[in-house]
């Protein structure tokens, strides 16, 4: 970087003893403020999200929200925020493909739990995205680890749609919903069979019937209860679906139920079918790539957790890029509402056994966004998302120094932030802890 003798200034008063501004520095400059502000991004490693690839000593300038020049030896303007980053990682933010959060603040007390709805009449039509808190504290837990968007979608519990999922921004503002109707969720295999009645042939019955109700809507729909199977709303709700204008995300895990989903798309055509947890994919990778079917996969799920997993292995998402499936990484084996924070460390434990850096990245980052439509997962000139980290953000020890999202400048701290820092021994306020402030 060549910066001016303004620029060098501002630099000296931001820095701080180890070389670094720190996110306090930058947010207080910008709280409250429309992203108008320029920040200079001084010699980071760049992963790009693109086919450029990775690029190191490089230097990035935001304007007004968005990134308008990458190089080496950019200028800083004279009144740019500067972030001297050293080498520090910059990259897209991740986007978490399946998850909970925003529908539950604590699990076991029901009233603040939204994941399941047992004894609804509604099946499809219930949108998840009615039910989310953007205010829930598990968001900002999971924004400060870097992930800035989520699919999120509610549990199937009376029968095997769960319903409609959506896509959210983890920024915590009410207007942070980006697709209210991003997908459908399935349950399918062990659960589905049990909301089925206790069979799988129940529930690919039902999962047939829906489809062929929602195909023929609205022609088969004389009054609101003509269809075999789904009223004239959970119909509708399905059809852009049913003739795969929009995804449907299935959670199954044994490869004989795979096998049926792939007939079952056969059937019907062009369903957009995203497989969820998919434990014995790599028993039929080959089948699953022919179908073009997608296949959200948990590294760390590599124990027979249950029948339909006895064959789970840890190099299952290896087996599905050699053979060329298109897949996506998620931490489907811990808490969906409040765990989603572990998603790099799923993807790094999947380079750990043999995947590459690179893949793994793309698979918590570019892969879902374009299924989903989103083009956030990319670092360009417009670009307006990006985490900068301090570390490889695949390393469990790595943290976020500094995060925007949509252009905005993100807070880096959470209540977990927040109450470390009023009961810290080492905190020099002398009032009771109770009297501390956690603003």
């Amino acid at each position: 970087m060549r910066a001016n003798t303004q620029s060098k200034s501002i630099l000296s008063a931001l820095i701080i003893t180890t070389g670094l501004i720190s996110f306090a520095q930058i947010q207080a400059q910008t709280k409250q403020q429309a992203p108008t502000q320029t920040i200079f991004i001084d010699n980071a490693k760049l992963v790009t999200g693109t086919e450029a690839g990775i690029f190191d000593e490089t230097d990035i300038l935001i304007e007004n929200g968005q990134i308008q020049n990458i190089g080496k030896d950019l200028t800083a303007p004279a009144d740019a925020t500067i972030f001297e980053a050293s080498g520090q990682w910059v990259t897209p933010g991740l986007f978490l493909p399946f998850s909970q959060i925003g529908l539950v603040d604590i699990s076991a007390e029901s009233r603040t739990n939204d994941t399941r709805a047992a004894k609804s009449k509604t099946s499809v039509s219930e949108m998840g995205a009615d039910s989310f808190n953007p205010k829930a504290s598990a968001i900002s837990v999971t924004r400060i680890e870097g992930i800035t968007h989520a699919a999120i979608a509610p549990s199937a519990s009376h029968n095997i749609f769960g319903g409609i999922g959506f896509i959210a921004n983890l920024t915590g503002e009410f207007d942070s919903i980006v697709q209210k109707n991003a997908f459908v969720y399935v349950q399918l295999g062990e659960r589905g069979a049990e909301l089925a009645g206790g069979s799988r042939s129940a529930s690919l019955a039902q999962f047939r019937s829906a489809l062929d109700d929602a195909s023929a809507y609205p022609s088969r729909y004389k009054t609101p209860k003509d269809g075999d199977i789904l009223s004239r709303k959970d119909a509708s709700a399905l059809a852009k679906a049913a003739r795969g204008a929009m995804p449907i995300i299935i959670s199954v895990d044994r490869a004989s139920d795979i096998l049926k989903i792939i007939e079952i798309k056969n059937e019907f055509g062009d369903l957009d079918i995203i497989l969820l947890g998919a434990a014995d994919a790599w028993r039929v990778a080959s089948q699953i790539k022919q179908a073009g079917l997608k296949v959200m996969v948990d590294p760390h799920e590599n124990l027979p957790s249950s029948f339909q997993a006895v064959a789970a292995r840890s190099d299952n998402v290896l087996q599905l890029d050699t053979a060329g499936v298109d897949y996506a990484i998620m931490n489907y084996t811990q808490d969906l509402g409040h765990n989603g924070r572990l998603l790099p460390q799923h993807a790094g434990n999947a380079v750990g056994n043999g995947l590459a850096w690179e893949k793994a990245f793309a698979a918590i980052t570019t892969t879902p966004a374009r299924w989903f439509g989103l083009e956030t997962a990319t670092l360009e000139t417009g670009a307006d998302t990006l985490v900068i980290w301090d570390a490889d953000p695949l390393e469990v020890t790595a943290a976020p120094k500094f995060i925007m999202i949509d252009g905005k400048v993100q807070n880096l701290e959470s209540r977990q932030t927040a109450l470390r820092d009023r009961y810290n021994p080492l905190n020099q306020d002398t009032r009771p802890h109770k009297y501390r402030s956690i603003d």
